[in-house]
């Protein structure tokens, strides 16, 4: 009785650990495309599913600006937060400054000289959203002089989400076509 009692406490112990290990850990990440994604088995992950995680990642940053895992991590939950899947109104609100902030972090990793093929395929997509939140048709709410500063930001954007996804398809030549897709060819709207 002793030894089934001891058996079934250490199955327990087993199981516990494993389980917290699981739910300790980053989320796996998939690249599908030339899309960056969280392998969780959703395509927009809830900001109610992650609420530990992004608790964490905040806490680390504060602590330590330079870890470039959580830098990567970060911009990738904002991202996918504020990707066009997750909130597609252009205008949706605080999704340009989210994207902002994701754009800031994965070139502050560059800068720190990440050198991860993940993080490269991350930010050419925070820069093609950045461009995607510049299509709506806003004419009846900007005057010209805030239209004009709007185009500058959007081809500065371009250039650079198109920039990145010829780099990305020189990198990885086995999937230079999903990249090369991916650029950008349409124009500011106004």
């Amino acid at each position: 009785m002793k030894r089934l009692r001891l058996y079934s406490e250490i199955i327990t112990a087993i199981i516990f650990t494993l389980s917290t290990l699981r739910a300790s850990a980053q989320p796996p990440v998939k690249v599908v495309a030339g899309l960056i994604y969280m392998n969780d088995g959703t395509l927009t992950p809830n900001q109610k599913m992650y609420p530990k995680l992004t608790d964490s990642l905040d806490n680390n940053l504060k602590k330590n600006n330079k870890d470039t895992i959580s830098l990567f991590y970060r911009a990738l939950l904002y991202l996918r937060y504020n990707s066009g899947l997750a909130k597609p109104y252009q205008l949706s609100k605080g999704a340009m400054e989210n994207l902002e902030v994701a754009k800031n972090m994965v070139e502050r990793a560059d800068s720190l000289k990440m050198q991860a093929l993940n993080l490269k395929i991350l930010r050419a997509e925070i820069y093609r959203e950045l461009c995607y939140r510049f299509t709506g048709d806003e004419s009846w709410q900007l005057n010209g002089k805030q239209i004009a500063v709007r185009k500058t930001r959007f081809n500065g954007y371009k250039d650079l989400a198109n920039k990145y996804y010829d780099e990305l398809a020189q990198l990885d030549k086995r999937n230079a076509y999903a990249y090369l897709k991916l650029t950008i060819n349409y124009k500011y709207p106004l």
